[in-house]
């Protein structure tokens, strides 16, 4: 997220301090995270302040030696208080001097430590085998062997370089000029100042020269190279057993043991960012708690982040509701006794993520034609929930809908799978099914929620009808609860660039007889900026 440096300073401050004494709640140290990420001078200031706490309780011995006892954070005198509050303002005070907003995915500031030689800049469900993922901003270990098994990651090294890993891949950081990439393939851009960096591979050396450039290693480490722009410099390992190529601009060659030869070169092996989606989002809180309202979500878009309040959102209407064999179908605040007229604010968008609809029906095979929509419960209506937007969603680049699930930590963990369709098939229109969501259980971005209570229907729901009017047992879930969330792309539905879309319908994949998805929100986004004008 991209936060004015005025509105950062006093309250990270505050809960940096909070950190480092120990007092810092669960909401707070969420508050903490999300500020941290994607926000390079934030991170610096983190980096800074425990340089600071560090010094300061150095400090704070006495002159009588090693063998006087320090003095713990609330014996620092006046003086060293007095400097400690001195020296954070002017860390803040000196944040007021960089740009308002810095550019989201580029810039970065690397902390000073040697041991920082890459960090994390981005994950787009990135999954290390038998590691974990570090969040953004923080750096992995040098001269340790990652397997990514999922996802696509970026890393800024410390030297300026950046790298884009896709799974699978096995990766080495040698250095903050080096990385080695056992396996899979790797997008590198080096900027000015950043030349000479090199990447290796079981086979070869690839020097940057100032140059974009993409690499392939088979499993037999079989390496492809393909340059976009500027040069690169490729030798073996052994140097008498391969002669020193040099790759111009769209030039590629292929590496196999001894042998190098020229390939064709294809633009499509080089990836400039990771793939559009739901980035993270923010709810709100209440007396320092966590009140599960969706404030803001921040969206990669068309290659380029966007953030957007809640209010910025297209709302949605739902126009129609038969569950399945779950009869759990709405989550409430905790002490509503639901009448009719707050069971609809609930179905609609309320911008709580802990209230909603839950447990559509639905079917193994997606739709391939109209679902048939109605409010009688005898007719053979199609499973699933319709919902309308309050005002067409423009298809545009990228994602187009937001979609935030209700998931337990018994659910599964990339998000329960759903099928979504038109409302009205046309020629070229089709219906899509997402197993696995950009935001996941297993993503520092999703978001603990609030305790609720449980709406259980004593009979089948098969109507808006139903839900409003039937009887039902509530109940308070036990297990913690979290907020997940993927974006939907019109484009993959079928629909043409520009098109305006009225509604969708979601159903549930059955993928899993146990679990079913919980579609607490659902919000379109706005014409991006440069649509509009």
């Amino acid at each position: 997220m991209t936060e004015r440096r005025d509105d950062l300073d006093l309250t990270l401050l505050a809960l940096l301090s909070r950190l480092l004494d120990g007092s810092i709640s669960d909401q707070e140290h969420s508050e903490l995270q999300h500020r941290l990420r994607d926000n390079p001078a934030a991170q610096q200031l983190y980096f800074d302040y425990l340089d600071l706490d560090t010094d300061l309780r150095q400090m704070s011995y006495g002159h009588s030696g090693a063998a006087e006892k320090p003095l713990g954070p609330s014996r620092l005198n006046q003086k060293t208080t007095a400097l400690f509050a001195i020296t954070a303002f002017a860390i803040a005070a000196s944040l007021l001097l960089i740009a308002n907003y810095p550019e989201w995915f580029r810039t970065y500031t690397v902390a000073k430590s040697k041991t920082k030689d890459a960090v994390l800049v981005q994950s787009a469900g990135g999954r290390f085998f038998r590691d974990t993922m570090p969040a953004v901003g923080l750096p992995l270990e040098s001269h340790h062997e990652y397997a990514l098994i999922a996802g696509v990651i970026e890393l800024k090294f410390a030297g300026g370089a950046e790298a884009i890993l896709e799974a699978p891949a096995v990766l080495e950081i040698e250095s903050a000029e080096r990385l080695m990439v056992k396996r899979g393939s790797c997008s590198v851009h080096a900027p000015p100042g950043a030349e000479g960096f090199q990447v290796f591979t079981p086979q070869t050396e690839v020097t940057d020269l100032g140059t974009r450039f993409a690499i392939s290693v088979s499993e037999d480490g079989d390496t492809e190279v393909h340059v976009v722009e500027g040069a690169a410099e490729v030798r073996g390992h052994d140097p008498k057993s391969l002669d020193k190529v040099l790759l111009k601009e769209r030039q590629a060659s292929r590496f196999d043991g001894d042998n190098s030869s020229a390939i064709e070169f294809t633009s499509s092996q080089f990836r400039g960012h990771l793939p559009d989606r739901i980035v993270s989002f923010r709810i709100g809180s209440t007396a320092g708690v966590s009140n599960g309202r969706l404030e803001s979500v921040l969206v990669q878009r068309d290659g380029r982040p966007h953030e957007y309040t809640v209010q910025q959102l297209i709302g949605v209407e739902v126009t129609h509701f038969r569950g399945g064999s779950n009869t759990h179908h709405l989550s409430v605040v905790l002490g509503d006794e639901m009448s009719g007229f707050s069971r609809t604010g609930t179905m609609d968008s309320d911008s709580l993520l802990h209230t909603g609809m839950l447990n559509p029906g639905g079917g193994r095979q997606a739709l391939t034609h109209d679902p048939v929509l109605g409010d009688n419960a005898k007719a053979e209506t199609t499973p699933g929930m319709a919902i309308r937007f309050r005002q067409p969603v423009v298809n545009a680049p990228g994602p187009d809908v937001v979609f935030f699930e209700l998931q337990s930590v018994a659910n599964p963990a990339d998000g329960d799978g759903f099928h979504v369709s038109p409302l009205q098939f046309e020629p070229g229109l089709r219906s899509i099914t997402v197993m696995r969501y950009d935001i996941t259980l297993n993503s520092a971005e999703a978001l603990r929620l609030p305790k609720f209570e449980l709406l259980r229907f004593e009979s089948k729901v098969s109507s808006i009808k139903d839900l409003l009017n039937g009887s039902f047992k509530q109940s308070r879930p036990a297990l913690d609860f979290f907020a997940i969330a993927t974006a939907i792309d019109l484009s993959d539905l079928g629909y043409a660039g520009d098109v305006a879309v009225e509604g969708l319908f979601f159903q549930d994949a059955a993928d899993d007889e146990e679990h079913q998805v919980d579609p607490v929100f659902i919000g379109g986004l706005p014409l991006l900026k440069e649509k509009a004008q």
